[in-house]
């Protein structure tokens, strides 16, 4: 295979006309907008320092592992504020002593450090420029009654190990609100540069490195116990702050004076192999040549052996995502192996039923043929004729998953047909945009929004889809709906996908443009190639920043474009939605899908089993909608697909459903909550699923708006055979591996977290034999 560039742009054309164009009714503060179709730079909506020109302008900004913000005027201070916190400063609530505790955040506020100067005032003002996915470039102008030219240019960027700032015709000043216990100077660690150590009343320590150009002059004096103060005007000097861990002063010096100003990210794929690059580009130089750079823990995982040698031996700890470990480089290079073989087809990650897999018994197609007939005399207008991008996209989704059953399952041309004509008369609809509240392409951040906003003037209209809510979430149902109807048509020899191409390209360039070539979206909108996860907040400030409450509905959205790219011959998109759904399987099962052997994320959650909406700064084991725990867990499972089995592991979600819904499930009247708990109990335990769905006492009301009972029916019963008679099963169990759950039922084997007999949980290391009679009658260790 040839190398194939992940990053290739899907388009570079103007969106289509159907798409009116139209201001946001949000402008961006301290950033230039040039409303001009494909003039200007795209404003990024999701990413990290939304914050900046967002309402007041003066919450945080979570460049991991330091948060900064505008202080303005608070403790009459001005200037750029400085926080790092730890793990053990973490609030937990809302009992403070339960555990599993609902939630936890980092504190906020705490300045431990700033950017400031003397020349600050309530006159200040700030100005955004070169965004980009992983950086943002702040400056800082005093007010005109200290004249022009008076600027703190501060580039914001994701990992960097300093805080940095230069200094242009100002009077350096740096404030704690926690205060110095003491200051000192010591021996720059090279000529023109200057070192102050601080130790500040909380028992942190921190640095401050001062490059000085030929000519010019440093020096601190303090004011009172919370201000330190230059003695004279400086021009083009940089400064450089961290929290000096204990460990971490050696490596600090060997790495000051070089900054980070912006990265970018390539990629190529190979096969079943891909390999993503970030580089960051660097001003002015150090003692090792390189940057001092964190990284998360998905980060460290894939990096190679000589990698490894560039570590620095510390770390500080992020908001929400456990310990960052300090680097020595430049670039991150993270090689995944791709789920190139998961296609349209159920799948399952057990690898003892993979030989089942689409191996249907006469039964289980009756079943799922009954089944189909039923749902597809449904009304698929009505169902998906509705003023919201995301129940409308469900709904589609739900057909053409049924469409897919009928098509590849069944084999049935007839229903196939009926489907299909039925689909793509609903999905027209979208397609011409001719729904209720018609998409308008925005031309103040570049993007496909709801005229929903537009027309009733709530923001949160449509899930705040006009103001760049969760737009991967609803453009993925459409995305993956058309990856279907296309794959279906052109086996038939239609036309479909070349007509609509130019739509469903619309929408994933608006949630995952991936080239900087194509001026008319953002880049990776949704997807952070950083954080290895989307950002679902769009431009609404929040204290605890950018947030995600569905794993599974952003792996949909990635999955989606892997289909659609592979039905319309874009390789790279299809390359690109492998890797994004490579990386989300390590970055999930590290911070929001938690295993009892998680290690990552905060001990005192992992036994809520998933994090809930996880923000920037805070974990919160809830949703926005209710705090129900079939929402709160089911969020994070639906849709089920073949795509879940790959991110969500059989162990996990045996140990899921263990542990919070086996002993409740039979009483719970949760309407399609219910359906979508059992369809998620496929990944471990298909025929459990399969029984469920096929039981005569099987009720629509427990079937979500987006769910069928075809599909999951087909999802079931296409991991395992019916008619197969297993006996003597061996299996391992092991600790750190998960192997298999044994059910009591006879011929019943589905894997799970450990074996299952008789009601008890054998859970020790050891290879086990199973007897398979009519009724279990032992199981024995040797």
């Amino acid at each position: 295979m040839h190398p194939v560039d992940l990053f290739r742009p899907v388009a570079t054309t103007p969106p289509d006309a159907k798409f009116q164009r139209r201001p946001h009714p949000l402008l961006p503060k301290s950033v230039a907008v040039n409303n001009e179709d494909g003039k200007g730079t795209p404003i990024h909506t999701n990413k990290f320092y939304a914050n900046l020109y967002l309402g007041n302008q003066d919450l945080g900004v979570f460049v991991v592992p330091y948060v900064i913000w505008w202080n303005r005027g608070i403790q009459d201070t001005w200037g750029l504020g400085i926080s790092q916190t730890s793990k053990e400063q973490r609030v937990f609530g809302p009992d403070a002593n339960k555990t599993p505790a609902q939630y936890f955040l980092h504190p906020g506020g705490i300045r431990s450090m700033s950017l400031s100067a003397f020349e600050f005032d309530q006159n200040m003002r700030l100005e955004l420029a070169d965004m980009t996915q992983f950086s943002v470039s702040a400056t800082f102008f005093a007010g005109p009654a200290h004249g022009t030219g008076k600027a703190l240019q501060v580039p914001i960027v994701l990992g960097a190990g300093f805080v940095t700032g230069v200094y242009y015709d100002l009077i350096p000043r740096f404030n704690s609100v926690v205060g110095f216990r003491s200051y000192r100077q010591v021996q720059g660690p090279r000529n023109g540069m200057q070192k102050y150590v601080l130790d500040l009343h909380d028992s942190t320590q921190w640095v401050l490195y001062a490059t000085i150009p030929e000519g010019q002059n440093f020096q601190l004096k303090q004011d009172d116990w919370q201000t330190l103060t230059c003695v004279q005007r400086v021009r083009g000097v940089t400064v450089q702050i961290a929290k000096m861990p204990p460990g971490s002063e050696h490596a600090y010096d060997a790495h000051a004076g070089m900054f980070a100003c912006r990265a970018t990210i390539a990629g190529t794929a190979v096969d079943s192999t891909a390999t993503v690059h970030i580089n960051w580009a660097t001003r002015q130089a150090n003692n090792s040549n390189k940057l001092l750079l964190f990284a998360l823990s998905h980060h460290s995982q894939t990096f190679t052996d000589l990698m490894k040698t560039r570590d620095l031996g510390f770390s500080l700890d992020s908001q929400t995502k456990g310990a960052m470990q300090a680097y020595s480089t430049n670039d991150f290079y993270i090689t995944e192996r791709l789920p190139t073989e998961i296609q349209f087809a159920p799948w399952t990650s057990i690898p003892a039923l993979r030989s089942f897999i689409g191996k249907y018994s006469s039964e289980a197609i009756r079943d799922i043929q009954s089944s189909a007939m039923k749902e597809l005399e449904q009304d698929m207008d009505v169902h998906s004729n509705l003023n919201s991008m995301y129940f409308a996209g469900k709904a589609l989704d739900k057909f053409a998953f049924i469409a897919y059953v009928a098509f590849d399952v069944l084999k049935d041309t007839e229903l196939t047909m009926k489907a299909m004509g039925k689909l793509t008369r609903a999905y027209q609809r979208f397609a011409t945009n001719k729904q209720q509240y018609p998409l308008v392409y925005d031309t103040t951040y570049k993007g496909l929004v709801s005229s929903g906003s537009y027309v009733t003037g709530s923001a949160l209209e449509d899930f705040g889809n006009t103001y760049y809510n969760d737009h991967h979430f609803h453009y993925g149902y459409f995305v993956h709906a058309a990856a279907i109807i296309g794959y279906i048509d052109n086996a038939l020899g239609g036309t479909w996908l070349q007509d609509n191409k130019e739509f469903v390209n619309a929408l994933v360039r608006d949630i995952g443009n991936p080239s900087e070539q194509d001026p008319y979206f953002p880049v990776s909108r949704a997807f952070d190639w950083f954080h290895g996860h989307s950002w679902a907040k769009g431009l609404f400030e929040s204290g605890d920043g950018k947030d995600q409450e569905s794993t599974s509905e952003d792996y949909h959205h990635a999955y989606a474009i892997k289909l659609w790219g592979r039905v319309v011959g874009d390789e790279s998109m299809e390359a690109r939605g492998n890797m994004m759904l490579a990386i989300m399987k390590r970055s999930f099962n590290s911070y929001f899908l938690l295993s009892n052997d998680n290690k990552i994320q905060e001990p005192r959650i992992i036994g809520n089993k998933v994090t809930g909406i996880l923000f920037e700064n805070k974990v919160d084991h809830t949703t926005y909608f209710s705090a129900n725990i079939e929402c709160v867990q089911g969020i994070h499972m639906i849709p089920v697909t073949p795509i879940s089995s790959f991110i969500r592991s059989p162990s996990f979600t045996a140990e899921e459903w263990q542990m919070i819904f086996q002993n409740i499930i039979g009483g719970m009247d949760c309407g399609g909550w219910k359906g979508i708990l059992y369809s998620n109990v496929a990944l471990f335990d298909p025929r459990q699923s399969y029984r469920f769905f096929a039981s005569p006492n099987f009720q629509d009301s427990w079937l979500d708006g987006g769910a069928s009972r075809t599909w999951y029916l087909a999802y079931a019963a296409g991991k395992w055979e019916q008619d197969k008679v297993i006996s003597n099963i061996s299996v391992d169990v092991a600790d750190d591996v998960w192997q298999a759950l044994v059910e009591r039922r006879p011929l019943s084997v589905a894997l799970g977290s450990c074996v299952k007999y008789c009601g008890e949980i054998i859970s020790k290391p050891g290879k086990y034999d199973i007897e398979r009679t009519s009724r279990p009658t032992c199981i024995g260790r040797r």
